[in-house]
């Protein structure tokens, strides 16, 4: 092992001894939990620090620790000033906006490569014959979002099937104990059902229809704040380098990300390519963005946000900055 590969195994182990202190991440929470923060406060990144999508924010971090300040949470975190900049799935930032209104999506750091996994002796075959079925996912999140758009394809309405709203830790058991029928969920999640059903196990997953985009964001605090705004610029820069290391996917990297997120080793790695890392905005963005704001509205029960005022909540200003001086 090279001394630079020695001292990021030291660095990683370190900090994801810490991370087991985190307390676990609520699904889908409409407020930030973590107490808002000081003026003189370190620079401070909400993270969900149960989810392979961070794991270029958990590398950032472990490569230079005195940059930013990590906590486990996500975009609400930037609404409420419990952080500076915070990391989510594109419906989570939907879902905050109504009372969120600064919040500013910079990029994608990560595309969660969704999959609904069924018992196919449940009868199911087919995504039709999830239609009058019980379906695992976390209300108002990606996976749930994931499963509508795939239901859609087979012109089933999601009214026609249960949600199952279950704790993580109880999604895959209850897809094998016949609680329930299937599930759409992130990863580990999705490979853990996967392995535990075998031949009964039956994947649909089209990521033309959905694909999860784990995002970077911000406040217009910060980025109104010369200060502040440095410090967004370092870490973003810092996540670029990061992000160059998890494409890469160096031998240290799965058992040190397994240790972060507490999942074994061998599930990791095996779901490692259900994800992309790539650090850009994507150009379908406010497509995405304008079709599902109709189905989060709904939820919410308010009038959607249209294509104009969704763009608004876009700056990648900082992408730019970060790049040219990378």
């Amino acid at each position: 092992m090279s001394l630079i590969s020695a001292r990021l195994v030291a660095s990683l182990c370190m900090v994801c001894a810490c991370a087991l202190t985190f307390p676990a991440w609520p699904w889908a929470q409409t407020s930030s939990s973590n107490p808002v923060l000081t003026r003189d406060a370190a620079f401070t990144v909400a993270v969900n620090t149960g989810t392979i999508e961070a794991s270029p924010v958990f590398v950032a971090h472990q490569q230079s620790s005195a940059m930013f300040r990590l906590i486990n949470g996500g975009v609400r975190d930037v609404a409420s000033g419990a952080a500076h900049a915070g990391t989510n799935a594109e419906t989570q930032m939907l879902l905050a906006l109504p009372t969120g209104p600064r919040i500013r999506m910079l990029f994608t750091v990560a595309d969660g490569l969704y999959r609904v996994v069924a018992r196919r002796s449940a009868g199911i075959s087919r995504l039709a014959d999830l239609r009058g079925k019980k379906v695992v996912t976390p209300a108002n999140t990606s996976a749930h979002y994931h499963l509508v758009r795939m239901l859609a394809t087979a012109g089933v309405d999601e009214s026609t099937v249960t949600i199952v709203n279950i704790p993580r830790t109880e999604m895959a058991e209850a897809v094998r104990d016949g609680r329930a029928d299937a599930m759409s969920m992130w990863e580990p999640e999705a490979e853990r059902l996967v392995q535990m059903l075998g031949r009964d196990a039956i994947v649909f997953q089209d990521n033309r229809v959905y694909r999860e985009l784990f995002s970077l964001y911000t406040s217009t605090d910060v980025l109104k704040d010369a200060n502040r705004r440095a410090q967004l610029v370092t870490f973003v820069r810092g996540l670029l380098t990061a992000t160059d290391m998890v494409r890469r996917k160096p031998p240290t990297l799965v058992p040190l990300v397994a240790k972060t997120i507490m999942q074994p080793e061998p599930l990791v790695d095996a779901s490692w390519k259900h994800h992309r890392f790539p650090a850009a905005l994507p150009s379908d963005m406010l497509d995405v963005l304008v079709l599902e704001e109709q189905w989060m509205a709904a939820r919410q029960k308010r009038a959607p946000l249209g294509r104009a005022e969704l763009s608004a909540f876009i700056d990648t200003s900082v992408l730019d900055e970060a790049k040219r001086e990378k």
